[in-house]
């Protein structure tokens, strides 16, 4: 049976993220995004992930899909438990979630833990009147077609007031994401390529194929929307990671004065 934990820290990118629809009450504000976990332990009781979240001191963790390993969430839950004392934590799902065929008891026991799941709705923040949009949207497996996805997104997006964030789980659906109204994208699924080559990137990416586009950082889509993709902390059914350590981002939202561009 494979050794599912680790005591290797994470590698944590930081991004300041400038937008002009970030008010001024959200200048600072912190995001601690993590994404494909897969049940991987980082330090006995996930003591390194829980430290490194402590430390970066976020006002939301944001964890977009994959939390699961087969049929196992237990490792995932125990930092949840502690994560949700930190910052609220919202999660959407992925891929695997949808294949264990157990998701109902995944949501149960993430609400339980203290998560916010947000299956195809948002949540407002308000400071001082001002408004940050979370959007959470399922993971396309769970949809009938495409077309349903993207209505539902439309959808969510246009109810949505102030900077718009919304968290999905797979980055090559660029044609749903760009056309949404949203303003950031949070995503994840690529696992960074997998193998990341110097002056190329990843190698293969689940649904881009090789030499995949979307696998890691910051990318501004068409009409003003900007995409953040995290390489993730854990792995599924390729085991390796090559020049591509789990990964971690920070994201700092600050607004952008004078400038009529996203």
């Amino acid at each position: 049976m494979k050794n599912n934990l680790t005591y290797k820290k994470p590698k944590i990118t930081k991004i300041d993220f400038e937008h002009r629809l970030i008010e001024q009450e959200f200048d600072g504000f912190r995001i601690l995004h993590l994404s494909d976990l897969h049940n991987k332990e980082f330090g006995l009781n996930q003591s390194i992930l829980i430290e490194i979240s402590q430390e970066s001191k976020p006002d939301l963790i944001a964890i977009t899909g994959d939390i699961i390993n087969g049929q196992k969430i237990d490792k995932t839950l125990l930092y949840i438990k502690e994560a949700v004392n930190v910052a609220p934590v919202f999660f959407v799902s992925g891929n695997h979630e949808y294949y264990s065929k157990r998701y109902n008891f995944i949501k149960d026991q993430l609400v339980n833990a203290g998560a916010r799941v947000l299956d195809n709705r948002l949540e407002e923040i308000t400071v001082n009147s001002k408004i940050l949009s979370v959007i959470g949207i399922r993971d396309l497996a769970f949809f009938k077609n495409k077309e349903a996805f993207k209505n539902t997104i439309n959808t969510l997006s246009g109810q949505a007031k102030g900077f718009r964030i919304m968290l999905t789980h797979k980055p090559h659906l660029i044609d749903a994401y760009q056309n949404s109204g949203a303003d950031l994208i949070l995503s994840g699924h690529a696992h960074g390529g997998q193998v990341r080559l110097p002056l190329i990137g990843g190698l293969y990416a689940p649904g881009q194929g090789v030499f995949p586009r979307y696998t890691s950082g910051l990318y501004r889509l068409k009409n003003g929307v900007s995409m953040i993709v995290n390489r993730g902390l854990g792995d599924s059914k390729f085991p390796w990671r090559i020049n591509n350590p789990a990964h971690l981002i920070l994201i700092t939202l600050k607004p952008k004065k004078n400038n009529k561009s996203g």
